[in-house]
């Protein structure tokens, strides 16, 4: 067991505290000097209320399909088979409760929205109108509105993943969930020709350098520098600690290294 003596020396050879203070000062400086050059590009991580043009586009989207897809809806409870009726009452419905949110949110953010669907979608309901109640009824409605339901899909997952405003992006994930619903529904008839469907787009072009972390190069540039300097900082200390607990263990005294003398 060590005597007091012997440990009293061994506290005197302690390391200084000042001499690991200073290269960690002189980290803590690099940090402050990159943080202070990355600060003018953080201002793009905020979140924003304003609304953009294509959040405009996503409101527009949503409400025009509410006003043609309730209307066929109604009409598929009244025209279609039995499958066909449930599908176009829970279509109907879903869109009713969209439409109040999508109404809501237009006059929060005072971006006005359609009060009538497009020509396009006018025809889709003249068509839906001639047809024979029945089987050409469920045909062409199942697949007018799956393959609308698949544009509008596509269209609320771009906005969705890059919208700056925060009620936008609760609001299309709503509408997100909704057609995804939907589409299930519709290709539960059966009636789906799958192979009428637009083929699917899929963009084979690699990412600029720093889009993930909204870096520009130079910003790139000083995050390696800061990895650089901070892997060889902490080199440093790493380097000075064991330096001076291998000087500790050589001034020990003889006897606190045999266990002390044999008097």
């Amino acid at each position: 067991m060590r005597s007091a003596s012997e440990l009293t020396g061994l506290e005197l050879e302690t390391p200084s505290v000042f001499g690991f203070s200073r290269p960690l000062v002189r980290i803590l400086f690099v940090l402050v000097a990159v943080m202070t050059l990355l600060a003018p590009g953080s201002t793009s991580l905020a979140q924003t209320t304003a609304i953009s043009d294509t959040d405009a586009v996503l409101l527009t989207k949503v409400r025009q399909a509410g006003l043609w897809e309730m209307p066929s809806g109604m009409m598929a409870m009244e025209k279609g088979s039995p499958i066909v009726q449930k599908v176009g009452f829970a279509i109907m419905m879903d869109h009713g409760r969209l439409d109040v949110a999508t109404r809501a949110l237009s006059q929060k953010l005072n971006s006005p929205v359609p009060d009538q669907p497009s020509e396009e979608q006018r025809g889709w309901l003249a068509e839906q109108m001639n047809a024979s109640p029945g089987p050409e009824f469920d045909r062409i409605f199942a697949n007018r509105l799956r393959a609308a339901h698949g544009q509008v899909f596509a269209v609320l997952a771009q906005l969705r993943a890059g919208t700056r405003n925060d009620d936008v992006r609760a609001f299309a994930t709503v509408g997100n969930q909704a057609v995804m619903r939907h589409m299930t529904m519709l290709e539960s008839t059966g009636m789906v020709d799958y192979t009428a469907l637009p083929a699917p787009v899929v963009s084979t072009t690699a990412a600029p350098t720093g889009i993930q972390l909204g870096l520009d190069t130079s910003q790139l540039a000083v995050v390696a520098a800061l990895f650089l300097l901070v892997g060889g900082g902490l080199f440093y200390v790493l380097r000075q600690i064991k330096s001076n607990r291998g000087r500790a263990r050589a001034t020990r005294p003889a006897t606190a290294r045999t266990g002390g003398s044999h008097g």
